[in-house]
């Protein structure tokens, strides 16, 4: 277990957090959506090293979720880590498909996201 990397995940994910609502507003949807997945994917990274659990692969974020949602009884955690890929598979979407309401209504629950799991990842 490596705690001592837990605050710099969590400095990580509220950073990208401001810059995805920043790229928002500036309707760049595309980076605001690749922000607000890298939020989401380093508050799972803090809540892997805060609990020993692997995460070294995007294909265990799901696995962190559902441990995260297990260990800390928030059930809600797992529709916020859908919004976190429905982000992520922005990435591949032609600019004309992306809808700005529906990426913020996902940054909104990656913000959930967040503040659940910092809640319970500081002391």
């Amino acid at each position: 277990m490596t705690t001592a990397l837990v605050p710099g995940h969590i400095a990580k994910a509220k950073e990208f957090l401001a810059r995805s609502q920043g790229y928002l507003d500036e309707g760049d949807l595309h980076q605001a959506s690749e922000k607000g997945w890298g939020a989401a994917a380093h508050i799972a990274k803090a809540a892997a090293h805060a609990n020993g659990w692997q995460y070294e692969y995007h294909d265990q974020f799901d696995i962190i979720i559902d441990n995260a949602a297990n260990r800390y009884r928030q059930p809600g955690l797992r529709q916020y880590g859908d919004s976190a890929h429905g982000l992520h598979r922005n990435y591949y979407q032609h600019p004309s498909m992306l809808n700005a309401a529906r990426i913020q209504s996902r940054i909104s629950d990656v913000d959930n996201l967040v503040s659940i799991l910092e809640s319970f990842l500081v002391d």
